[in-house]
């Protein structure tokens, strides 16, 4: 195996072959000869066949299709907050991708104690304030994007959706099981936040502290979970808090969920919705400070509970004025795809 170097002072991504120490060409990576062992071949780790391990170069490569330089640089200003760039990948005589040492990705599943999952989701804690504090939005934390390095310390990969606060870059992708409600509902063109990072760190420590996926169930096909996941998502629905027996990480997990994006002042429940959700109401009339406020259930269009009252439904954290609640239903009442309205 090759011996990875650090890359030194900072290089541009479109220097000439060599500039790098670990530079390498694809051709000759996954040249692997007759007598080699199959362990030498490139492996491909995610499911777009970007991401390959290298053992006969020693590296991990992530070839790009496009703004290459952009996430470059947004790796490089990141600084210890990402996994190291030590090389590029070059393909035709032209930089393709970049090459990184390999490290071990976090599995939320092998964690052996609950202090090594207090201890890590501390370190995730601090990590995401830190790129913060550079005004750094990562846009696609969760689990699969974390590293343990060789160091001992936790670092972030995967940087294709990063972007500075100011630069309203918008995403080319997110992850639905954790992203924010507000992405969800038809803001897939908005750039992304910081506040959108919190609500995803939420998600991702409770991932952590609990070995599970959020938002999905055991007894789920795998039809019903891709079509589940998003109108979970889209309705905001907590994970199973119950599952979390450490008072310390539950209030982080609701202070960092508490902290995502203001959604828009509407029930999320339109068109062909899957789930009822409870949605509390300020009355219009009430002169308190704060307001008194009272419920209602939206109904979806699966609903079965015939003239029984609703045993499955979802708690909507916004609050909600009157006038809202008469337009918001009037739009429900006036798709096809609900069955009933319970008013």
């Amino acid at each position: 195996m090759a011996q990875v170097v650090a890359p030194g002072p900072p290089l541009s991504y479109t220097a000439p072959f060599g500039e790098w120490p670990n530079d390498c060409n694809w051709e000759d990576v996954c040249a692997t000869k007759a007598d080699e062992v199959e362990a030498n071949r490139p492996v491909m780790l995610d499911t777009y066949a970007r991401v390959h391990r290298c053992p006969i170069a020693g590296v991990v490569v992530k070839h790009f299709d496009s703004d290459a330089e952009r996430v470059f640089s947004m790796m490089r200003l990141a600084g210890d907050c990402c996994v190291s760039i030590v090389g590029r990948m070059f393909l035709g005589g032209h930089p393709f991708g970049i090459c990184m040492p390999i490290e071990r990705p976090v599995d939320p599943v092998s964690i052996a104690t609950k202090e090594e999952r207090v201890m890590l989701i501390y370190q995730l804690r601090d990590l995401v304030a830190k790129l913060h504090a550079k005004n750094i939005v990562h846009g696609d934390l969760k689990p699969q994007n974390l590293l343990l390095c060789s160091d001992g310390r936790l670092r972030l990969c995967d940087f294709d959706n990063a972007a500075l606060e100011s630069d309203n870059h918008v995403a080319p992708e997110y992850t639905i099981p954790y992203c924010s409600p507000f992405r969800m509902r038809d803001h897939a063109d908005v750039p992304m936040t910081r506040a959108e990072d919190t609500y995803s760190l939420g998600l991702t420590i409770w991932e952590l502290y609990t070995g599970r996926t959020p938002l999905l169930y055991g007894d789920e096909t795998l039809e019903e979970m891709l079509d589940a996941l998003e109108h979970r998502a889209r309705v905001g629905m907590r994970p199973d808090m119950t599952l979390i027996d450490n008072p310390d990480i539950y209030a982080l997990v609701e202070t960092c969920l508490a902290a995502g994006p203001d959604c828009p002042n509407e029930v999320p429940m339109v068109g062909d919705a899957m789930y009822c959700v409870e949605t509390k109401f300020e009355f219009g009339l009430c002169t308190a400070k704060p307001p008194h406020l009272y419920s209602r259930i939206v109904h979806g269009c699966n609903c079965d509970r015939g003239d029984g009252p609703c045993v499955d439904y979802f708690v909507e954290s916004k609050t909600k004025n009157l006038y809202d609640l008469h337009f918001t239903m009037w739009q429900l009442a006036a798709s096809e795809s609900l069955t009933s309205l319970f008013l």
